[in-house]
């Protein structure tokens, strides 16, 4: 088995903001409506670059597809189909692309579940890639699964107690090998979270003896690499973050309405 454990300091992200946003996301997909394959904003402006290929829109087993801009058809390879669309439940939400490629064909499957658009208190995401050509691709596949226990993320990030489980905990697993993820935030004394992450791999089927050994050979240098990108992935989050829990609900819907219409009016200015 490989271990590593790296900390992290991050800009917070308060917990009422955060609710806001998954309120002010569930108000604009419940103010958008369907005229048959087209979808329009709440203001009656066209939605660009998505339709509503099958179903009721936000009913479950409603499915969208992306729209190739050249010539106005949906894409036969990428869809998102509702699972669940309930705010006091479940929102689920299921991504399904498809590489029909000649060299290596295959299908990934995305999962996005979130207990309570309401009150948010658990959010999960799998993945799954397939390959399809045949069991010299198996190699080439994997699983991965992440769960957040958002009342214990809060908690922890706060002056609570001490959580028994990791907010936030994942698994990547490969044929030749499984990796843990865990994630715990506590409070710095500035106000700030210091986010400690920790990583354990074990190998599997003929990688299991190999581990250890690259382990002990590799083991300074992908440490150190890992520990670069938290980092990286860190300074990007503070660059970001301060700026944006500054900005109230109507601001993000206002910004994210003219992020999905700024494609659809690049598109015109170029014809």
């Amino acid at each position: 088995m490989a271990r590593f454990q790296h900390t992290v300091t991050l800009a917070p992200v308060p917990r009422r903001w955060f609710e806001s946003c998954v309120a002010t996301l569930h108000d604009l997909a419940e103010g958008t409506d369907a005229e048959g394959a087209r979808l329009r904003l709440p203001d009656g402006r066209p939605l660009p670059g998505l339709v509503l290929a099958r179903g009721r829109h936000l009913r479950p087993g409603a499915r969208y597809r992306p729209v190739n801009e050249e010539d106005g058809k949906p894409y036969a390879d990428q869809c998102v189909t509702v699972r669940a669309w309930d705010r006091r439940r479940e929102t689920a939400l299921e991504v399904v692309t498809v590489d029909g490629g000649p060299d290596h064909p295959a299908r990934l499957d995305c999962a996005l579940t979130l207990t309570s658009a309401e009150r948010p208190r658990e959010a999960s995401l799998s993945a799954t890639l397939a390959p399809s050509g045949g069991k010299r691709e198996q190699y080439l596949g994997g699983t991965g699964r992440a769960h957040l226990d958002l009342g214990r993320w809060w908690q922890a990030a706060g002056h609570g107690r001490h959580p028994s489980r990791a907010p936030l905990s994942g698994t990547l697993t490969h044929a030749l090998a499984r990796v843990s993820v865990t994630v715990v935030p506590r409070p710095a004394p500035d106000g700030r979270w210091l986010v400690t992450v920790k990583i354990r791999a074990r190998g599997r089927s003929v990688a299991r003896p190999l581990l250890p050994l690259a382990a002990a050979l590799l083991g300074r240098r992908a440490r150190r690499a890992c520990a670069e990108s938290l980092d990286r992935a860190a300074g990007a989050w503070n660059a970001r973050v301060p700026a944006l829990v500054r900005k109230d609900g109507e601001r993000l819907r206002a910004e994210l309405i003219d992020a999905l219409l700024g494609a659809s009016r690049a598109h015109t200015e170029t014809e």
